[in-house]
């Protein structure tokens, strides 16, 4: 029969039960009721490894240490440890107990089906501690075990968790997909029917963004497992089909299934409350979402379930971000960053160390054969030398590939860190922290005449919009918006979501009449042609404010110089909105002189401390006045 587990990747890789009552003991077995205490022992510590490993781990140890064990009975023991000691986080025992497994199947050579078996439990306690590699290579050679004894169902189960790997580790989406395009080939060929392949192939499409493909391969699941008493897989396959689906109900029947899931399968619960956050977040509620993704934390995924942690970590920042809540975001997005480079950082010298291992045991079994050759005849002494400076140099050829590996996928993460922490999710442009950034590093304007301009952008009623036509419309309308401003400005201008409906442009090196013609196309973008977003047009203003930078590169430079930009955005919209409005230095103010502009920006105009244009004449920079000097209309164009 098989076993399902109550973790995500449990369901990809723990798919071959031991048989224990298959096997005799092969090597010195133990006599009379010695044997019947150890495989009474063994059966035990099966029984408890998912449910309590802890009893689990303490009684393997206890076996292993009291007892002289037939290596069959040994790796079973050992089998139950390591999955036991994954389940608990315990990552040493984990890496300890599959070497031993590794040496014992060298040292008396077991046959296939046990060797299969050996080495897919091996396989899949070091697949969830994160030891992907290892676990690559277990699988593989539990793979070749499945072929040569001919087992087309084992063969199918190792092509899934190699399968899962390349998905939900390495992002290789195709890849994956080819994988299991392979195993149903053999499941086809044999008449294998195994509900698990469309399951996992059904996450890899939707980790792809292939939804339509997902939701065939989960009902094609759902119909085989239905009747078979396969609850765990068929709760988890009506969960990712209601969130799927949407729909008014949808909350409300996850959370039945989540209910239902707790006790038999709290990481299938805790996934659930994942898709309930997501569904929430994508309503806008991000108080509901953040609720759920915190409920994801607290029913377990953690240790040895990274990926699903990480995922968690993902819901909650998306619901801190949209909640506005933007420290603890940040908090929660670098608690992520932290999580995922300590595992990429285990998985490097995990698999560095066991290539030393392995480069040692090479180097000590040359050495005892150039002794025995040496004894035998001195002729073939140059023979073994040269041998072993080939192996050494093949080994070293081997670490300098794998460390470059190691060193490429890192850089990969980072990168996809960093694009994490610049980049705005919705719009794709830079977000205000990284927009901040980027101000700071720009160098001094290469002309006395030429400044650099920060403009401020807010779309005028954006609120009302959203209240019409729902966040979801609102935020497809903010995409097209930062779409449309990208095209408008040039190609070494900063773009960036300042926040919520407001966006912040920096163009570089402008005298005052560009700065103007900028301010203008940026109105007429958004002004001109309707935003069209799911059947719905909406007509759209914005109001601009734009100032220039006062010389220096300092940061309160910058700082005041959007503060400036600021003050004019508002003063276009207490102008009649769907207008621009700038203020220009001829000469770099002090800090104090430009705090004296924030104040009070009619007076400062009227003495000529600044200069200001608008779109739209008077300038109305209070609520209650206006100002009485004249004002420059600027001709942009």
């Amino acid at each position: 029969m098989r076993r399902y587990c109550g973790d995500l990747r449990g369901l990809c890789i723990a798919l071959v039960v031991w048989g224990l009552a298959l096997h005799a003991a092969a090597t010195t077995p133990l006599a009379g009721a010695s044997a019947v205490n150890v495989t009474a022992r063994i059966d035990r510590c099966f029984e408890l490894r998912d449910s309590a490993p802890a009893e689990a781990i303490a009684l393997a140890h206890g076996t292993l240490s009291a007892s002289t064990l037939a290596a069959d009975d040994e790796i079973k023991l050992l089998s139950c440890l390591a999955r036991a000691a994954a389940l608990s986080g315990r990552v040493d025992e984990v890496i300890v107990a599959a070497d031993r497994i590794d040496a014992l199947l060298l040292a008396a050579p077991q046959p296939p089906e046990f060797a299969l078996r050996a080495l897919s439990n091996a396989g899949a306690a070091l697949h969830l501690i994160g030891h992907v590699p290892r676990a690559l290579d277990l699988y593989r050679r539990a793979f070749e075990a499945a072929q040569a004894g001919e087992s087309n169902l084992a063969q199918v189960k190792m092509l899934i968790n190699v399968a899962s790997i390349h998905s939900e580790h390495l992002d290789a989406y195709d890849l994956a997909e080819r994988t299991f395009a392979q195993a149903q080939g053999i499941a086809d060929a044999n008449d294998v029917i195994d509900p698990l392949l469309q399951y996992n192939r059904g996450l890899n499409h939707l980790r792809a963004g292939q939804r339509d493909l997902a939701v065939a391969q989960f009902e094609h699941a759902l119909r085989l497992v239905q009747g078979q008493g396969l609850s765990v897989l068929e709760r988890r396959l009506q969960a990712e089909l209601v969130a799927l689906a949407g729909g008014e109900d949808a909350l409300r029947r996850l959370d039945a299934l989540a209910q239902a899931q707790q006790d038999e399968d709290a990481p299938g619960a805790a996934l659930t409350r994942l898709r309930m956050s997501r569904l929430a977040l994508a309503d806008g509620h991000p108080d509901v979402a953040l609720a759920h993704a915190d409920a994801a934390l607290a029913l377990g995924i953690a240790g040895a379930f990274g990926s699903e942690r990480r995922e968690a970590l993902r819901a909650r920042v998306d619901a801190l971000r949209a909640a506005g809540r933007l420290a603890p975001a940040l908090d929660a997005l670098e608690q992520m960053r932290r999580e995922e480079l300590d595992a990429l950082r285990r998985q490097n010298l995990g698999a560095l160390a066991d290539l030393q291992a392995r480069l040692e045991d090479g180097r000590n079994a040359v050495e005892l054969e150039r002794l025995r050759e040496t004894q035998r005849i001195d002729a073939l002494n140059d023979r073994h030398a040269r041998t072993l400076r080939d192996v050494g140099a093949a080994a070293l050829l081997l670490l300098v590939l794998l460390a470059s590996a190691f060193a490429w996928y890192q850089r990969r993460i980072s990168r996809r860190l960093y694009r994490l922490s610049a980049i705005d999710s919705l719009t794709g442009l830079l977000n205000r922290r990284a927009a901040e950034r980027a101000m700071h590093l720009l160098p001094p304007s290469p002309a006395p005449a030429l400044r650099h301009v920060v403009f401020l952008v807010d779309v005028d009623h954006f609120k009302h919009i959203n209240d019409l036509h729902g966040h979801g419309t609102g935020d497809a309308m903010l995409v097209e918006i930062a779409r449309r401003f990208e095209t408008a400005c040039r190609v070494d201008d900063l773009v960036a979501r300042w926040g919520g409906e407001e966006f912040l442009l920096v163009g570089t090196a402008l005298d005052l009449g560009q700065a103007c013609e900028i301010a203008e196309r940026l109105r007429r973008s958004i002004t001109e042609t309707p935003v069209t977003t799911a059947g719905i047009e909406v007509v759209l203003s914005v109001s601009i404010g734009f100032a220039c930078r006062s010389g220096d590169a300092t940061r309160d430079a910058w700082r005041d110089t959007i503060a400036l930009a600021d003050r004019a955005l508002y003063a276009s919209k207490r102008s009649g909105r769907d207008a621009w409005t700038g203020l220009w230095f001829d000469n770099a103010p002090t800090a104090a002189a430009r705090q004296d502009i924030l104040r009070d920006p009619a007076g400062a105009i009227s003495a000529g401390q600044v200069q200001s244009v608008s779109s739209r004449t008077p300038i109305q920079w209070s609520s209650a006045t206006v100002t009485g000097t004249p004002e420059r209309a600027a001709d942009p164009g």
